[in-house]
C-alpha cells in the first residue's frame, strides 16, 4: 500500500528538454554577412585609424602614418586641453547644442499645433513661409545675417549661432510636427476643453505627450547636427572666440605644420558624444521616424 501511495504522490520526471536545432546558414545569408562585415570595417576604419594615432606622438605619425602606437599613453589628451582652446570650444559646443534644442522644443511644437488647429488662410500662409525656409540655401542668407548680427552687436557671440540654428531647424520641425499632429484626433482636445482646460494647458498636458515619438526623433537629428556642425560656427565666430570643437580642430591645421597628434585626439573626443547619443536613443529615433511617416 505504501508503495502504491509513493507512486501516486511522486511526480513523474519531466523528459529532458530538447535543444532547438540550429538552423544552418544558407549560402546567400553567409554572403550577406560577409558583405556587411566588410562594409562595417570600411566605415569604422577611419575612426580606428584616428583612435590609434591619438596615442602616437607627432614624430611617429609623420615618420610612419600607417604604423601602430609603440605605447598607449594619455599624453595627447592632456596636451589637447593644456595647449589649445579645445576645453573652451567643448563648452561652447555644449551650450549651443543644449540651448538650441531646448528652444526648438519649446517653440516649434506649439507653432505647428497652432498652424494645424487654428487653420485659415493665415495659418496656411505661415506654413508655406516655414516650408520656404527649407528651399532657400544658407549661403544666400549668410552675408545678410552676418551684416545684421554685426549691426546689432551679436556677431561672434554664441547667441548668433543659436539664433541661426534655430531659424534653420524650425522649418524642418514645422514640417515634421504638422504631419504628425494631423493624425491626432481632435476629440481628445475637445474633451479637455469641456473640462475647463485652456489651449496652452491642453497642448502641454494632452497633445505634447502624444508627440513624444516624433519629438525624440527631432531632438536626436538636431542634437547630432548641432554637435557636428562646422560651417555656421566658422562663419559667425571670429578668431577672438575659441569656436566649437570642429572649429578648434580646424585651427590646429596650419600651412607649414599641423598638430596631427592633437587633431586625431580632438576628433576622437568629438565623436564619442555623437556615438553615445545615437546608441542610447536609437530605438526612439527609429520609432519616431516610422510613426511620423505613418501619421503623415
Amino acid at each position: 500500500m505504501s508503495t502504491e501511495t509513493e507512486l501516486l504522490v511522486t511526480p513523474k520526471q519531466s523528459p529532458a528538454r530538447r535543444r532547438p536545432k540550429r538552423k544552418k546558414l544558407t549560402v546567400g545569408q553567409i554572403v550577406v554577412m560577409v558583405v556587411l562585415a566588410v562594409l562595417v570595417l570600411i566605415v569604422a576604419s577611419p575612426v580606428i585609424y584616428a583612435l590609434l594615432n591619438s596615442f602616437r606622438s607627432y614624430a611617429e605619425i609623420t615618420m610612419d602614418p600607417m604604423g601602430l602606437p609603440t605605447q598607449f599613453t594619455l599624453d595627447n589628451y592632456i596636451q589637447l586641453f593644456q595647449q589649445t582652446d579645445y576645453g573652451e570650444a567643448l563648452v561652447n559646443t555644449l551650450i549651443i547644442t543644449v540651448a538650441t534644442v531646448v528652444l526648438l522644443i519649446a517653440i516649434v511644437p506649439m507653432a505647428a499645433y497652432g498652424i494645424e488647429r487654428v487653420g485659415g488662410r493665415t495659418s496656411r500662409l505661415m506654413y508655406i513661409l516655414f516650408i520656404a525656409g527649407l528651399m532657400i540655401p544658407f549661403q544666400v542668407r549668410m552675408i545678410p545675417l552676418v551684416k545684421g548680427f554685426d549691426d546689432v552687436g551679436l556677431y561672434s557671440t554664441l547667441t548668433s549661432v543659436v539664433l541661426v540654428h534655430l531659424g534653420g531647424a524650425a522649418s524642418f520641425g514645422i514640417l515634421l510636427y504638422c504631419s504628425f499632429i494631423k493624425g491626432i484626433p481632435i476629440e481628445v482636445e475637445e474633451a479637455a476643453n469641456m473640462d475647463g482646460a485652456g489651449r496652452l494647458r491642453t497642448f502641454w498636458s494632452i497633445v505634447f505627450p502624444m508627440l513624444l515619438p516624433v519629438t525624440s526623433a527631432f531632438v536626436i537629428i538636431q542634437a547630432l547636427g548641432l554637435w557636428n556642425d562646422f560651417f555656421i560656427p566658422l562663419v559667425f565666430l571670429d578668431s577672438s572666440s575659441a569656436g566649437t570643437i570642429n572649429v578648434a580642430i580646424n585651427r590646429m591645421v596650419g600651412l607649414l605644420t599641423s598638430q596631427w597628434q592633437l587633431i586625431y585626439t580632438g576628433a576622437i573626443l568629438a565623436i564619442i558624444p555623437s556615438v553615445a547619443i545615437f546608441a542610447a536613443f536609437q530605438r526612439y529615433f527609429i520609432k519616431g521616424m516610422s510613426v511620423g511617416a505613418v501619421k503623415g
